[in-house]
């Protein structure tokens, strides 16, 4: 006795990638890469005036706020990537 458990398999449309879809994912990269990296160092510089921090100071605060903001840059790049070639959107 079967219950016919077995599903169909579906054939995923491979990735492709062109010169459109690359200037795309830069294209996005950059305009959110350079807005998160102005934020950063706004709050970096008025954090560091309204503390009156030392250089010592305004560079940990720096390390503090850059690694998070760096990680948001290489996330946003991935996600543009998969974005820019999925299949669906061509």
């Amino acid at each position: 006795m079967s219950f016919g458990t077995e599903q169909p398999q579906v054939k995923v449309p491979a990735r492709k990638v062109t010169l459109l879809q690359m200037l795309g994912f830069v294209s996005v990269t950059l305009f959110v890469s350079t807005e998160v990296a102005v934020a950063s160092a706004a709050g970096v510089w008025g954090l560091s005036g309204l503390l009156h921090l030392n250089s010592i100071g305004e560079i940990v605060l720096a390390v503090i706020v850059g690694l998070p903001a760096l990680y948001a840059m290489v996330r946003c790049g991935q996600l543009a990537f998969e974005a820019e070639t999925d299949p669906e959107n061509n």
